[in-house]
């Protein structure tokens, strides 16, 4: 999932308010009376734009570097939004990156969805999106959640993904023609009794009739994540930054979406590393090739900023 090029690294109120005294001569037996009538300032303001695709982490070049978007230095350390709210603001996708486009965004694609056969863990499962600027893939540009969910896995220093987050968005709070603009999958795919990779005994296969959620994975962060499982996650708000962590050549983000079992909680995943547990194995396995989470395009996802044609928030 790599970018295989060089490394580098009012009118407050008006002055007076107008105090406008009117002032009247004494006449004959005539008070004198004084009005006071200030010009209250119309509030202004200016309302926030919105922005309506992985084993073999991949080795890409791109041809030609694209459009830089603007770069933001992340916080040291995101931290979980509250609690969100009975009344539930307007449904929106969000741009991975801060204040970009779409077109932006989608001329960041510097190794695209490549779907590998079922059972298998390439060619290229999600999306890479790097900051290329004079032919060197950046690092530190702030990563944004698409959408907002809970925590369902923080990865930390684990191969292939490095530091990434899972987060996990439940499809009942999402908008039904939203959903059948994705043309995601009915159903799960069936189960595959033999895999590419070495895979401890899978734990009981999915059925149709388990409730299904939508996951996005954000891998190759900079540093550690700052979440933990359960977290709630709003729509852009910030998760990390590009990095170069895990199996990863040169900076980029690495995003997957997948559709599968609601209120998964892997206890960990890696791979292809000595020091990987069972329990990591299994985690991997399941989530890559075991045909319980069904992989698609992530730049679907973000389909709908198209439309909109204005910058994230």
């Amino acid at each position: 999932m790599d970018v295989a090029t060089r490394r580098r690294p009012r009118l407050g109120p008006q002055p007076g308010a107008v105090k406008v005294y009117l002032m009247i001569p004494i006449l004959a037996l005539l008070a004198a009376s004084c009005q006071n009538s200030p010009t209250i300032p119309e509030a202004t303001h200016s309302p926030p734009a919105a922005i309506a695709a992985v084993p073999r982490l991949s080795q890409t070049r791109p041809v030609a570097p694209p459009p830089v978007p603007p770069s933001a230095e992340p916080t040291a350390s995101p931290t979980p939004s509250a609690q969100p709210s009975a009344t539930a603001p307007p449904f929106q996708v969000c741009s991975p990156f801060p204040s970009s486009t779409w077109e932006q965004v989608a001329q960041m694609v510097v190794n695209p969805y490549n779907p590998p056969p079922l059972g298998s863990d390439d060619p290229h499962h999600g999306v890479d999106l790097a900051q290329v600027q004079e032919g060197i893939a950046l690092t530190g540009l702030a990563v944004h959640a698409i959408l907002p969910g809970r925590v369902a896995l923080a990865i930390r220093g684990r191969f292939p993904y490095g530091n990434a987050l899972l987060l996990e968005t439940s499809l009942d709070g999402l908008p039904p023609d939203w959903l059948v603009s994705l043309a995601l999958p009915t159903s799960p795919a069936p189960p595959q009794a033999r895999h590419a990779l070495t895979c401890p005994t899978p734990a009981a296969p999915f059925t149709e009739s388990e409730k299904r959620s939508l996951y996005v994975l954000y891998a190759h962060l900079r540093n550690e994540p700052g979440f933990s499982p359960g977290d709630w996650v709003a729509c852009g708000q910030e998760l990390g930054a590009i990095g170069d962590s895990g199996n990863a050549l040169n900076p980029h983000l690495h995003l997957e979406a997948r559709l599968g079992p609601a209120g998964w909680r892997p206890a960990g995943m890696a791979h292809y590393d000595a020091s990987a547990s069972a329990e990591e194995m299994t985690g991997y396995c399941r989530w890559r090739v075991s045909g319980d989470f069904v992989h698609f395009d992530p730049m679907r996802l973000l389909a709908p900023l198209a439309a909109v044609g204005a910058p994230a928030p």
